[in-house]
């Protein structure tokens, strides 16, 4: 799309619409796509498309209500952000949002197409009803019919209402430090402490800049609480980058063990590097696809890349990037990952298997095949989080390998 417009509300508009596009051809991610933007631009953009996202229903209703004919991609995609300003947002005066689109749709495809959505949204400023918020005007229709054969009512309620509310900021704070600001402790569902703030008190604090606590979900302790990690001389983080879950399994390891933080990401583990430098932590960092390590390790934890169905409060996209043949893509690396880390578990270690899904093909369902297939681990624990108003959802599962 030409740039229309030298004015912050129009690089807004444009910037979503690119992203609307971007993400939707599914060659990145919302978070790839705010992570490029500017540092002026990301916040207002990331709440226009995060609102978009959880609301896209019901902007997609709208279209199909208001317009007279089916709009080209491009001008669809600019109805999209500029009926989700019209509709949820304050920071932008309807008139004025309309104004805006009017003229980017102009400059980008001429006054024919400006026309029509001038029209489109003049009557969405006169008519703007209340949003649905039940599942069926809500959940994109993939996830909705999945979702009904695997959740009761009440957990499909749940889902919905967590899919439409915006996170908490919260933290992990390591264990021998308190917050020096104000903040409040939220329950989590492991041993870990965690608590609320507003993002300028934390981000501008003496805590964070020594690295004392670590901007995260609750549900990320799921996996590292699942074992207490007594008796762990040398552990294995597969899948670390970043090195959030590194950073508690350091906290739990005994004195003197071996922490070896491993990952296919070149870029992403310099960020795993950098956690432990801010530290003052020693532990190794590896960039290396599984199948490439070697050794035992009498502790692994392998936190897998997911369909992030359990993190859609942060990353809503997620769930209208979902689809049955992408869940069976993912699968397929899933059981490579696990395949190599039950490989690299000494006789007699343990395993921790996590995902941020909330999927049982991906959770339960994984844990049952890969034990039909490796007779020599046995399961002794595993847990499901969902999405809610505390937290983010995840799985976790551990599995202990028999002694020689």
């Amino acid at each position: 799309m030409k740039p229309a417009f030298s004015g912050s509300s129009g690089r807004l508009l444009e910037a979503a619409v690119a992203a609307i596009a971007a993400v939707d051809s599914g060659r990145v991610t919302l978070d790839d796509r705010l992570d490029a933007a500017g540092p002026g631009l990301r916040r207002s953009l990331s709440h226009l498309l995060l609102t978009f996202y959880r609301r896209r229903r019901f902007i997609d209703a709208r279209i199909a209500e208001l317009a007279a004919r089916r709009p080209a991609p491009e001008v669809r995609r600019l109805l999209e952000a500029a009926l989700t300003q019209i509709h949820f947002q304050s920071a932008i005066a309807p008139e004025s949002a309309v104004n805006v689109a009017v003229e980017t749709a102009a400059a980008a495809a001429g006054r024919r197409a400006a026309g029509f959505v001038n029209a489109v949204l003049r009557r969405a400023v006169r008519e703007r009803p209340t949003a649905p918020e039940i599942p069926e005007q809500v959940l994109p229709p993939p996830v909705l019919r999945r979702w009904r054969r695997i959740f009761n009512s009440a957990e499909l309620a749940q889902l919905t209402a967590a899919f439409l509310t915006e996170p908490e900021f919260t933290f992990r704070m390591e264990h021998q430090f308190m917050p020096g600001f104000d903040c409040d402790a939220i329950p989590s569902p492991g041993r870990y402490r965690f608590f609320r703030a507003a993002p300028e008190a934390v981000l501008n604090s003496e805590d964070f800049r020594l690295g004392r606590l670590y901007i995260q979900d609750p549900a990320a302790s799921l996996a590292p609480s699942l074992d207490d990690l007594r008796g762990v001389r040398r552990a294995l983080d597969l899948c670390a980058a970043p090195g959030g879950k590194s950073l508690m399994l350091s906290e739990a390891l005994p004195g003197g063990a071996e922490l070896v933080a491993a990952d296919r990401s070149e870029a992403r583990q310099r960020l795993t590097a950098a956690n432990f430098r801010l530290r003052g932590l020693q532990h190794r960092t590896v960039t290396a696809a599984p199948e490439m390590l070697t050794g035992e390790f009498d502790y692994i934890l392998a936190d897998v890349p997911c369909s992030n169905t359990g993190v859609f409060r942060r990353r809503p996209d997620a769930l209208w990037r979902f689809s049955d043949s992408g869940l069976a893509e993912i699968g397929k690396l899933q059981e490579h990952i696990l395949a190599e880390a039950a490989r690299l578990t000494a006789p007699g270690g343990r395993l921790i298997y996590s995902t941020c899904s909330i999927d049982p093909d991906e959770n339960e369902l994984r844990i049952a095949s890969f034990l039909e297939g490796h007779p020599e681990f046995e399961l002794t624990a595993q847990s499901r989080l969902l999405p809610g108003p505390g937290s983010d959802g995840a799985f976790a599962a551990r599995l202990v390998k028999q002694p020689r």
